[in-house]
């Protein structure tokens, strides 16, 4: 028995297994117009398809299990895990400049940051000290972090400058965002004693 021909559609079923993919993506297209497919592909599975067309970006979504479902949950397909303190208000910052940016006029193309913005972002939030080289690596760390998650990415031959991607708005969204807002400030600003 030979085996069957792979689905037209299979390199966007596999890339999304992935990550995200995105609008500059060359299977872009083929997602578009085999969403209904995909969709019904991985709802089989349990999987769901988060398409924001007009923001240029998908990836997949398992939900949780209903918890007044009797059959056996379907196992994680990727592990969950806690942001640690900094990469979360990392993540807060950049979700903020993209707020901002989507709400200035000129908001056409996509939201770049140097890596000395991406600096003075977290300098309030960073241990005070004068070791600079130090803050300058921990600042690097994050930003990579950040590249793994997939909510920043450096631009070709650009070492300085990364593009903050849309998908950070599915992940943080308005309210979340203003409730972790609050708390940062509260961190920056403690109450005086």
């Amino acid at each position: 028995m030979q085996p069957q021909p792979p689905l037209s559609y299979a390199h966007v079923i596999l890339k999304l297994l992935r990550g995200a993919i995105y609008s500059d993506d060359s299977h872009w297209e083929r997602l578009q117009s085999s969403l209904t497919q995909i969709k019904e592909y991985f709802g089989k599975i349990g999987l769901q398809v988060r398409n924001y067309e007009t923001e240029g970006f998908a990836y997949l979504e398992q939900p949780d299990p209903d918890p007044e479902d009797r059959n056996e949950p379907l196992p994680r397909l990727t592990a969950r895990h806690p942001l640690g303190f900094n990469i979360t208000v990392l993540c807060v910052l950049l979700r903020e400049q993209l707020r901002q940016f989507d709400a200035s006029s000129d908001a056409t193309g996509r939201l770049v940051l140097t890596i000395e913005k991406i600096r003075d972002l977290l300098q309030p939030y960073l241990p005070e000290g004068n070791n600079e080289e130090r803050s300058r690596r921990k600042v690097d760390e994050l930003v990579k972090q950040a590249m793994e998650l997939g909510f920043l990415k450096r631009l070709s031959g650009q070492d300085e400058n990364y593009e903050v991607r849309p998908i950070l708005k599915a992940k943080v969204d308005a309210d979340t965002l203003e409730l972790l807002k609050q708390k940062l400030a509260a961190y920056a600003n403690p109450p005086a004693d």
